[in-house]
């Protein structure tokens, strides 16, 4: 009878085990997919910031005379203004901005500064769209000098001659301004160095891992086309 006894307590030990081991696999499947479905949701908010700070972009052009697109808020450096304000930065003798890319202005333009991982988000405009007075003003004719690709060195360009591009550093925030203005460590892979590198090209592709052939790639790139620009302004009566 002892001997059964034990066998049917071994036996429950060893079901409980493998029940244990069951939920744990569960759970641990649960939050994965709960940590995947966060992750997805970030990306879709800052996606919906990316379109709402274009439209913002639109909204203060269209209430310039003459029309023009916001200066960056510089990050560092000499020049008018004070960085990382929020604030776009020019000069006001020349009408020229202090630098062509930085933070996007978010206290100029009223809306949030971050993505949803807690990072600025990151503005580039052509020099001609963010002039004003007594600088040359864009005009029909004017045509911006920013190209978004799909890759590194731009063999194959998605849009070219925008006025100004916006981005999200995404999830690994390499190269971003934290909204406390902490700088991330700049990315080792080649696409998201293009978009670091304080130059006219940018990278938009889909997401890429770590072990993936050209690097990690969680940037999310958004930009303003000429012709939209130019349809919102020659509208409200701003242009030509």
């Amino acid at each position: 009878m002892k001997t059964t006894e034990a066998l049917n307590r071994g036996m429950t030990l060893i079901e409980l085990a493998i029940a244990l081991l069951v939920m744990s696999l569960v759970l641990g499947s649960g939050l994965s997919l709960l940590r995947t479905q966060l992750e997805l949701q970030k990306i879709k908010e800052t996606q919906r910031t990316l379109d709402e700070i274009k439209e913002a972009l639109l909204g203060y052009a269209i209430n310039q005379t003459p029309a023009h697109l916001p200066c960056p808020d510089k990050t560092g450096g000499a020049g008018a203004g004070t960085a990382n304000d929020g604030l776009e930065d020019f000069t006001l003798a020349t009408g020229i901005c202090v630098t062509q890319e930085g933070n996007i202005p978010w206290a100029t333009l009223g809306i949030s500064q971050a993505d949803a991982w807690g990072n600025r988000i990151h503005y580039r405009v052509t020099n001609l769209f963010s002039n004003r007075s007594p600088a040359a003003s864009m005009t029909l004719a004017s045509t911006g000098t920013l190209r978004v690709c799909q890759a590194a060195g731009c063999a194959s360009v998605i849009s070219n001659a925008l006025p100004a591009v916006v981005l999200s550093y995404g999830k690994n925030g390499s190269g971003a301004i934290t909204s406390t203005g902490a700088i991330v460590p700049a990315p080792a892979a080649a696409d998201e160095t293009e978009n670091t590198n304080i130059d006219d090209d940018f990278v938009s592709h889909s997401p890429t891992s770590l072990d993936a052939p050209a690097g990690e790639f969680d940037d999310i790139v958004g930009w303003l086309s000429s012709g939209i620009l130019f349809n919102r302004l020659v509208t409200a009566g701003k242009l030509p």
